[in-house]
């Protein structure tokens, strides 16, 4: 059997075996909800309009009705009008909180504690304007043209920086999505380890290895599980990216395409350095009760990597952050962030792929080298020490 067609018969095992468990179900519809989730969050919660609440009181305050719409709107704001009795309904709406601000026969404002908010300031903007305009009308000015001279055309303006509202948005899908890659790197990388091991408790990978040499094996095993994941991730990704656009409010931020490819670059990259790492850790042991203890430095690694990921949200141009993207342990969480968030250009995201891809290389040769001595030990768990030793090296004579 060529080296091409054994890899992918273990890969197709792997994939159709994977895909029927429950754990497969259950980790998909786990990715989907934060995903959707996260993603309508972003475009609803983050970046919904703002409404003002104003209240009229008197026939004057009626007449500013169409001025305060229309400042209201030039500020990229709602205004919802309320019509009230009298100054005392006012005074009792703006103590409840009710209304925002009320306007008293045209002449008056009442707010509750700050005179200075928008919807004061957009309302005293109303009533200088129709102030303004009813002067143009008495200089012999049609309405038209009392508007027109008050409402010069608006100057283009070009937005070199995000606005901070943006900035926030961004940053809450990437946290989201930073989650999501966290748990699919633990979830997949684990499964990897559990397989192993699970085949070596039963003996299974004596018969496998009848037919396929170790290498062969584990690159099947680690290509059909990451296969799985990846299919996954772009779900939920392309889920996550319809769910935003369908959700109304201000949307998704323009960098979501973006950071969902990032993410799904990263994962790639990211999950075959730890799932040959795992399938390492998982090739020493001979029991699941023992696979927790072997697998925790890798496990330690992602976690703390998801933890300089969180400091890279807050302060992507950071010197941890500048570091930890050419970190390849650390990187797969880091670079999504600096990136999109950044100043981490293309240059800088293809030399942190390079690195990556050097040391993920020499990974798989350390974690190769030690699933081949280690697998055919069944007992004790196996410690690096042991592998050095003549008996090991001879362990598997057929690579």
């Amino acid at each position: 059997m060529s080296a091409r067609r054994s890899i992918c018969e273990v890969a197709r095992r792997e994939l159709v075996e994977r895909s029927r468990s429950r754990v497969t179900r259950v980790s998909l519809a786990l990715l989907l909800i934060l995903s959707v989730g996260g993603a309508i969050a972003a475009a609803r919660l983050t970046g919904g309009t703002p409404t003002d609440h104003v209240g009229i009181v008197g026939a004057r305050s009626v007449a500013l009705e169409p001025a305060i719409r229309l400042e209201a709107r030039a500020a990229g704001r709602r205004v919802s009008l309320h019509e009230l009795a009298n100054r005392a309904a006012a005074v009792q709406a703006v103590r409840d909180g009710t209304i925002d601000v009320a306007v008293l026969d045209g002449q008056r404002l009442l707010v509750k504690r700050s005179s200075s908010s928008a919807a004061a300031r957009d309302v005293r903007a109303a009533v200088a304007a129709q102030t303004a305009r009813e002067r143009l009308r008495s200089f012999g000015l049609t309405d038209a043209q009392a508007l027109t001279a008050l409402t010069p055309p608006a100057l283009p303006v070009d937005v070199l920086e995000p606005t901070a509202k943006s900035v926030e948005r961004t940053r809450g899908l990437l946290y989201v999505g930073m989650i999501v890659l966290y748990i699919a790197l633990v979830g997949f990388g684990n499964a990897v380890a559990q397989g192993v091991t699970e085949e070596k408790s039963s003996r299974v990978v004596e018969l496998l290895l009848t037919t396929v040499s170790p290498r062969r094996l584990l690159a099947g095993k680690v290509t059909g599980i990451g296969l799985l994941g990846l299919a996954q991730l772009l779900l939920a990704g392309t889920a996550a990216l319809i769910a935003g656009r369908l959700a109304g409010g201000a949307g998704l931020p323009s960098g979501a395409p973006g950071a969902v490819a990032l993410v799904l670059l990263w994962f790639a990259l990211g999950y075959i350095f730890y799932s040959v790492a795992f399938a390492g850790v998982g090739a020493l042991v001979s029991r699941q009760e023992d696979l927790a203890s072997a697998s925790a430095p890798v496990t330690v690694v992602l976690v703390a990597s998801w933890i300089v990921a969180m400091v890279a949200l807050q302060d992507p141009n950071g010197t941890l952050a500048r570091i930890a993207a050419f970190v390849p342990p650390l990187a797969p969480m880091v670079v999504p962030a600096r990136v999109v968030l950044g100043d981490m250009g293309a240059l800088g995201l293809i030399a942190a792929i390079a690195v990556d891809v050097v040391a993920t290389i020499a990974m798989i040769l350390l974690a190769a080298r030690i699933y081949e001595r280690a697998i055919l030990q069944i007992g004790a768990p196996v410690t690096l020490r042991r592998l050095r030793t003549p008996r090991a090296r001879e362990a598997v004579s057929w690579r």
